[in-house]
């Protein structure tokens, strides 16, 4: 019985459609997205960054609820997040969907580093992040560049976990990260510090708050 479950397991493993990500179902896409993208304003046409993207695998579910924008994927892994990967994900949501949703948005890959996104400047209608803000090894410096990248009235987006909130540890859960998290008013003071001003927030979003930010006049 065991060694049936592991030949079932790689064969699992050799069907996926692509490598390091969860994969959705369309209407799972659209009942986690669809709230998100509503409370962010997301309209067609617009430059959407998502930063801090992992493999990439939640940015193109997500785009499956975007019409016409431009998605930049960017991440400093560049073992995780590749073009090669990337194409294979917007192929298999194609076939869900219906139609290319490569040709539907158009998206592109940015490997930043640890102090810069290196997303082109002054680009932006909105920057999303999840999960991420608590990992930056030098958010002051990050967070600057990421002023930089937002039209004038481009907004930031940040989902994430705090501590102290819906009974949040000290630390971040997932045991490769394990970094320090962010009160909700130490987060807030950092943003503030950075040239953010907070526009709305939600305080359950698929399990997690969310904030926006526009920037300071």
């Amino acid at each position: 019985m065991k060694k049936i479950i592991y030949i079932l397991f790689l064969i699992g493993v050799g069907c996926a459609p692509y490598a390091n990500g969860p994969v959705f179902k369309i209407s799972d896409a659209k009942s986690t997205f669809g709230p998100i993208l509503e409370f962010m304003e997301v309209k067609p046409g617009m430059h959407i960054a998502d930063v801090g993207a992992g493999s990439g695998a939640l940015s193109v579910i997500m785009a499956t609820q975007l019409d016409s924008c431009t998605v930049y994927i960017q991440d400093i892994d560049e073992k995780i997040l590749e073009q090669a990967n990337v194409n294979k994900m917007i192929k298999h949501y194609s076939k869900k969907l219906g139609y290319d949703l490569g040709k539907r948005n158009d998206f592109k890959i940015v490997h930043g580093d640890p102090t810069q996104s290196l997303l082109p400047d002054n680009t932006f209608d909105l920057i999303y992040s999840n999960a991420t803000i608590h990992a930056f090894d030098q958010p002051d410096l990050m967070l600057t560049d990421l002023r930089k990248k937002l039209k004038a009235t481009g907004r930031i987006f940040i989902r994430d976990s705090f501590y102290g909130d819906n009974g949040e540890g000290q630390f971040c859960s997932d045991k490769k990260c394990g970094k320090k998290l962010y009160t909700i008013p130490e987060f807030l003071k950092l943003m503030d510090n950075n040239g953010f001003t907070l526009v709305k927030q939600s305080n359950n979003m698929s399990g997690y708050p969310v904030f926006g930010f526009s920037l300071k006049g």
